[in-house]
Parts: structure tokens; C-alpha cells; sequence
């Protein structure tokens, strides 16, 4: 985990043509669920309640009905649908638009050369690079561009539905809400003088309609909101969000006091505290966890506070909401925690941190987690959100890729990749490297060769299924529904 001091703490070339030939598509394949992996799960995980084993059907049936791509999704989860492939050409910025079946629908002009990074979220593509931002629909080919750079993209806490593309300076980005195409350029009507966004820990509504962020150069918080005309303003830093209330904190020593106001920045309530880390907004009670741990609710009416519990997780470093919008992941000094919408202890693994530096998980159902200790060999289990149930665990490096669900995850090994799903680690040895997994679970994106090529997740199981060959590897990959 980064050891940067917490927000929470006051004090502190042209592309050639596309050429697409045969390709040698041999794949090997190797079940080791039955054993050869060292055996943690109970070791690590300590969890509250019963503990239910997790198949990785049930996860992508449980991503289909999530994640609809509406505006009213009651989750902030993708869909597991998809009849679309992204490539994205790494210097010219071009898009291509395949089908499942490898053939092109459409080739798309983005007007960002060398882009530095893109994203998906149905049909909206995000692209973004020095000279701009351009924010595409693959089904129409529309495209919309904006005249200032960005280096990043990142989804807010809360919601994997909304994209924002940071500019290098963190005073200026584009927030885009991926079902609908809506656009917000933070600099309209005007920019906020002094403004220092962290974007890269805001939080979102389920809908991702709502995105609340930090703005640390004027010690305040910013709701960023499609449909209204202009941001709102709060004081403190921004903790939670929903589609009628904003939470902020204001830590000062080793107290902290939290507000609660409307989305238009009226105050509704506020409560007292020890300084706290996280929060997440559960109906009418507020669910806050404490640097040292506490767990305490807090009534988003009155602002009276009860203490509910306590994780053994040492000094709690952050916390972020998952996309369901009723766990919190805590990340602590000794390990990680998950924390329901009623304040109870989900579960808690020792010596385990959020995947991918603590970045807000996506999945609609499972979170991955790595192993803290450099020196050991890097471990990666993957945890059912619901009940804490460990999923699946192998040896591999990060980044971790996964399906919508977050419960079907590949990690690059010494010999190829291992696909991790509820019925046990799949190892592909023939050295394929992954680039991306589907958002149903079903089919991999991988290095082979120099190229890019589609396979089935599970070869043994589609023995006649051909894997798909797309093209050369300088090219960005994601899945789209149209």
C-alpha cells in the first residue's frame, strides 16, 4: 500500500496495416485445484457468519442482473453482457470495433495520438492523451473531443459505471457516465480557482450519477452531479455519497467531525467521532470505520453515533465502498477487513491489501487481494464480498484482470497465466500472457506470439472453439455492449 500521508489526514508512428495472419493457436492446460498450491484460506481468512462455497456461474449470473447499464442500476456494477471487441492502435489512437467472431464492424478516427489511457463502460469509450480527450460511441461512432490533455483514467468508489480522465495537474478532467454518454468537464461553467481534485479517491453514487471528490487545494469537497448545471461545494473531505446525500469529514487531531448535507449543500445532520477513514451511507444510518478501527453508526438524521465494533486490522490506511454499495473494504496496517451496511464484520484476512494499490474494487460480487509481504512469493485470493467466503488463491504478479463479477480473475505467472475461478486455478503454461478477461467470465484476451488473440477461458470445456486471432500487440483491448 502507498505510504503517502492519507486524504483523511488534516494535518497533514502510423500504424501499419492491420494484418491479421494465422497465428499458432496451441494451448495448453492444467488443473491444479486439487492440489501443488500452498493452502491458506483458513489460515488467513477469519470470517463472521457461515461461509457458503462460491461458483463462478453464480457470479456471472449475479453480474447479468447488476449490471444493466441503465441509469437507475440499483448497483454500481457492469454488465456481463458483450458482443463487441475495442482495439485501440497505441500510436495512432485508431479504434477498431470487432465482433466475437473477430470480424471488424468499424474503424473510428479518435483524433488522440498516443493515447496514455482509455476505458469502456457499454459503449462509451473514453481515450485520453496529451493533446486531448475524445469520448466515443463504438455502436454509432459518434465522437466528441475536448481540447485538454489527461494521464489517467480512474473510476470512483461506489461505481464502476463513471469514468474520469485526470489531467496531469489535477485541476481539470472530464467525468463521463459510460450507459448514458453524459459529460461533465469540471471546468464548466468555470473553473474553480486553486483547485487540486483527487480524483484518484473520490466516491460515487451506485449510479454513478453523483461523484464526490476532494478538492485539497481549498480544504473542501466538490459533488459533481449529470443533469445539474453546476458542482455543489461542502466542507471537510469527501467520504460518502448517494443519490440525496453528501458526507463529509473533518478530522482535527484525533476527532473528527462529519456532516451531512443535501446534494443542493444544505446541512441535514452532524456527529462526532474519532477521525475516521471511511463511510459508507446504509439507508437511513451512516456506517463510519475509525483510524483505529472502530466501527461506528451513526443515524444520517440525528447524527447520533453508536459504537458497533472493532477490527483487528492495525491502523486503518483507507477504505472504500464496492460497487454493490452495501460492503466497505478497509485496508490496515496488518491486514483487510469487509465491513456490511449494519456495521457487522464481514471478514478479515491477515497479511492481505487490496489488489492493484488499493484501487476501488469493480467486481460486482468477489475483491482481490495480494499478499503484503515483498519478500514472500506474491499471493493472490480472491474474496466473495457477500459472506468473506475465499474464493480461490494462487501465486502471480499483479495487475489482476478480471470479469464483471470480480470473481473470475487471471494473473500473469513465470510459465503463462492462471485463471482463477469458484471451481478451483486453471494454469495455461504455453506462455500466453493475459491482456483482459471478458466481462461474462468466458473468454481471455491474450499475448501470443506478438499478437493478439481471443480464446475460450476454459479450452477443456470448448475443445471446438477457435481462438480468435485480432490483430498486432500494440494495441489497447476492451469488451463493449452495443
Amino acid at each position: 500500500m502507498p505510504s503517502d500521508p492519507h486524504l483523511f489526514d488534516d494535518e497533514e508512428a502510423v500504424a501499419g496495416p492491420d494484418d491479421r495472419d494465422t497465428v499458432d493457436t496451441g494451448r495448453s492446460s492444467v488443473d491444479r485445484a486439487d492440489g501443488g498450491r500452498p493452502n491458506y484460506l483458513f489460515r488467513r481468512a477469519v470470517v463472521v457468519g457461515g461461509v457458503v462455497a462460491v461458483l463462478a456461474t453464480a457470479s456471472i449470473v449475479i453480474g447479468q442482473l447488476i449490471g444493466n447499464g441503465s441509469d437507475d442500476t440499483a448497483s454500481g456494477a457492469l454488465g456481463a453482457e458483450w458482443n463487441r471487441v475495442v482495439l485501440i492502435d497505441d500510436r495512432t489512437g485508431r479504434v477498431l470495433v470487432d465482433d466475437a467472431a473477430g470480424d471488424e464492424v468499424a474503424r473510428i478516427e479518435s483524433g488522440i495520438r498516443s493515447p496514455s489511457a482509455s476505458a469502456v463502460v457499454d459503449s462509451t469509450l473514453v481515450l485520453a492523451g496529451d493533446g486531448g480527450i475524445s469520448v466515443i460511441d463504438v455502436g454509432d461512432e459518434s465522437a466528441d473531443e475536448f481540447e485538454f490533455g489527461a494521464d489517467t483514467i480512474v473510476r470512483p468508489a461506489g461505481s464502476a459505471l463513471t469514468m474520469v480522465a485526470v489531467g496531469p495537474d489535477s485541476t481539470h478532467a472530464l467525468v463521463v457516465h459510460g450507459p448514458s454518454g453524459d459529460v461533465i468537464d469540471t471546468n464548466v461553467p468555470a473553473p474553480v480557482v486553486g483547485a487540486q481534485y483527487e480524483f484518484a479517491d473520490a466516491r460515487a453514487a451506485p449510479s454513478g450519477r453523483h461523484v464526490l471528490v476532494t478538492d485539497s487545494g481549498n480544504f473542501q469537497s466538490v459533488l459533481f452531479s449529470f443533469g445539474r448545471d453546476q458542482p455543489s461545494f461542502f466542507p471537510g473531505l469527501a467520504l460518502a455519497v448517494d443519490d440525496d446525500r453528501v458526507v463529509t469529514a473533518q478530522n482535527v487531531g484525533s476527532d473528527a467531525t462529519i456532516n451531512v448535507f443535501d446534494h443542493e449543500g444544505e446541512p441535514v445532520t452532524t456527529g462526532r467521532t474519532a477521525s475516521v477513514r471511511a463511510g459508507m451511507i446504509a439507508g437511513d444510518r451512516i456506517v463510519l470505520v475509525t483510524v483505529d478501527g472502530g466501527i461506528v453508526d451513526m443515524s444520517a438524521s440525528s447524527g447520533d453515533t453508536t459504537d458497533v465494533g472493532q477490527l483487528e486490522i492495525g491502523t486503518v490506511t483507507s477504505g472504500v465502498v464496492a460497487t454493490s454499495g452495501d460492503r466497505l473494504v478497509i485496508a490496515g496496517a496488518m491486514g483487510t477487513a469487509i465491513v456490511g451496511a449494519d456495521g457487522a464484520v464481514v471478514a478479515t484476512f491477515d497479511e492481505l491489501q487490496p489488489a492493484d494499490a488499493g484501487r476501488p474494487p469493480m467486481g460486482s460480487t468477489c475483491v482481490g487481494l495480494v499478499s503484503a509481504d515483498d519478500s514472500a512469493e506474491p499471493q493472490v485470493t480472491i474474496v466473495d464480498l457477500t459472506d468473506g467466503a475465499a474464493v480461490a488463491e494462487a501465486n502471480g504478479t499483479e495487475p489482476l484482470l478480471s470479469d464483471a463479477s470480480g470473481c473470475v480473475v487471471a494473473v500473469t505467472t513465470a510459465e503463462g497465466y492462471d485463471l482463477l475461478t469458484g471451481d478451483g486455478v486453471h494454469a495455461s503454461e504455453n506462455g500466453d500472457r493475459p491482456i483482459a478477461v471478458a466481462p461474462d467470465g468466458q473468454w481471455l484476451v491474450v499475448e501470443r506470439g506478438r499478437r493478439i488473440v481471443l480464446v475460450p477461458a476454459d479450452a477443456e470445456q470448448q475443445p471446438d472453439t477457435d481462438p480468435v486471432d485480432l490483430g498486432p500487440l500494440n494495441r489497447a483491448v476492451h469488451f463493449a455492449q452495443t
